[in-house]
Formats: structure tokens, C-alpha cells, sequence
């Protein structure tokens, strides 16, 4: 009876683990791959944060060339993908520290998905085929995106990351660090922020159903 055949040997790269592994040896092609695995989830978190495209795909192209320089610093203490989060993060940050961008309501969109605590916030940008509810959504997405603008950095960014990239506490609190308490304070005091402004200028009734 024939041998069965030997499969052929695993390429360097098969999964994340292992490209990253290679890359932290070097090889640039496995970075190369890499970058294509997350260069849109990158790309719509800093346009989040930074409310202008151009931007945007600077801050991920300054996160790439940062990420290839440090790739030996990775030591694996959290996914790839959060390490190049934090790195993202960080070029928005300096950027905003450069130039106070104004947030836009471009950085609004029906993306948010979490139903608990921001509801009134999540439904002032769905889409609605009512052409009154819909007006009635953009100006409180307004309002919103100049709330949001006005924030401290770090309340922005979570802000962001929770309801408009639907990024779990924990991953958020090892993205910067800290403990998922600490992540909580600082989106319920983003939270409230907004809510009272809204409140404000609509009274305590928002005319979002």
C-alpha cells in the first residue's frame, strides 16, 4: 500500500500569531499582510477621532511605520490588533494636540450598536425612512459631534471606541492601560455630558422616540 502523502509544510503567516512572528523577525512581507488585515479597522477608528478622511489615513500610515519600528517591542501581553489600537490612538492624539481639529458630524453614523446606556445618542444617528425624523436625527447628530468635539481626550476616545466601534470595556482598558472601572467612569461622564446638553437645548423630552 502507498504511503499516504505528507501534507505539505505550513507557510509562515497561516494565522496572526505566526505573521506577527515573523514580522518581529523581520520579514517584512508577513508586516505587509498584517497591514492588510487591519488597515480598515484602523482607518475608521482614527476617522472617529480625527473627523477628517486625509487625516486619517495619515495617522494609520504614521501607526504602520511606528508599528514596524517597535515590532520587537511586542511581547504579546494583548492581541496584535489592540497594540496597534493604542499605537493609533496615540497618533490622533498628537495630531489633535497639533491641530485642534473641530469633531464633524462625519464622524457620526449608524454604526452604533450598543443598546445599553446611550440610546438616545444611538438613535439621534439611525437611519429612519421618515424625512422629519430624519432632519430631527441630523440636528441632534450635530449637536452631538460638537459635544463630542469639546471633550477631554480621553473621554472622546472612549467614547468612540464603545459606541462607535463597538470595542468590548476590556479590550478598551487594556488598549490604554487602565482598569475597566476607570473605562466606565469615563464614558458615563461622556455620556452625561452630552445627555445634558441635549437636554438643554431640546428640555428634558428629546424628540427621538
Amino acid at each position: 500500500m502507498a504511503d499516504d502523502p505528507v501534507p505539505p509544510p505550513r507557510e509562515a503567516g497561516d494565522t496572526s500569531d505566526e505573521l506577527v512572528e515573523a514580522a518581529r523577525a523581520g520579514d517584512q512581507t508577513a508586516f505587509g499582510r498584517l497591514v492588510e488585515m487591519h488597515q480598515r479597522p484602523l482607518t475608521r477608528l482614527t476617522h472617529r477621532l480625527l473627523g477628517d478622511r486625509d487625516d486619517a489615513d495619515g495617522a494609520v500610515q504614521d501607526t504602520f511605520i511606528k508599528a514596524w519600528t517597535n515590532i520587537r517591542t511586542f511581547r504579546g501581553e494583548c492581541r496584535f490588533g489592540t497594540w496597534l489600537a493604542r499605537i493609533a490612538v496615540n497618533q490622533c492624539r498628537d495630531r489633535l494636540q497639533r491641530k485642534r481639529l473641530v469633531v464633524t458630524e462625519r464622524q457620526l453614523g449608524p454604526e452604533s450598536r450598543d443598546g445599553k446606556g446611550a440610546s438616545v445618542l444611538e438613535r439621534a444617528v439611525d437611519p429612519s425612512p421618515d424625512p422629519e425624523e430624519r432632519a430631527v436625527g441630523a440636528e441632534i447628530a450635530r449637536k452631538i459631534a460638537e459635544q463630542i468635539g469639546g471633550l477631554p481626550d480621553m473621554q472622546r476616545e472612549v467614547f468612540a471606541l464603545r459606541y462607535y466601534e463597538d470595542r468590548p470595556l476590556a479590550e478598551i482598558a487594556a488598549l490604554f492601560g487602565v482598569n475597566v472601572g476607570t473605562v466606565k467612569t469615563h464614558l458615563f461622564r461622556a455620556t452625561q455630558r452630552i445627555r445634558r446638553a441635549l437636554e438643554a437645548f431640546y428640555g428634558p423630552r428629546l424628540p427621538v422616540s
